[in-house]
């Protein structure tokens, strides 16, 4: 059986994801700007848009943290793994080992429990890579160090 260890070493974690980075990079590979996400969360009571959109830009800072209810509300206007913001917040706050940072594509910060999807087929891991197939083209005009910020996935 492969070992953490083992494993971690098949790939490499160029992207250092933060919550709030993760969330960002989820939201633009899917096209959708901080307006679009903020009007399509309702709020009770009710906060004007604007006012979301710098709640959000906040989150996305890692200035706040997102609440439950938050990441409920995000996940109901785009995709992303629930499992992987919460380890990325574990290892944020030192509960968890930066062993244990989950595989995530650089580019559009997809895992394999939430992948890309091009023309009905699901992305797969590019070859000693943190680096999704779907994304392959688009890599040689990403750095490897941040992840990114306009990616289609």
């Amino acid at each position: 059986m492969t070992t953490i260890a083992e494993a971690r070493t098949s790939w490499t974690a160029t992207a250092k994801f933060t919550p709030g980075s993760y969330i960002k990079a989820r939201r633009t590979a899917q096209l959708l700007s901080l307006q679009d996400v903020a009007a399509r969360i309702a709020t009770h009571p009710h906060v004007p848009e604007h006012d979301r959109v710098a709640w959000l830009e906040r989150i996305e800072a890692d200035q706040v943290p997102a609440s439950i209810h938050t990441i409920d509300a995000l996940r109901s206007v785009f995709r992303f793994d629930r499992s992987v913001l919460d380890s990325l917040a574990a290892i944020a706050r030192g509960e968890r080992d930066l062993i244990h940072t989950p595989r995530i594509c650089r580019v559009c910060a997809c895992s394999w429990r939430c992948p890309c999807s091009r023309e009905r087929e699901e992305c797969a891991w590019v070859e000693g890579q943190d680096l999704c197939t779907a994304c392959e083209p688009l890599a040689g005009s990403q750095p490897e160090s941040v992840p990114a910020q306009d990616a289609a996935a």
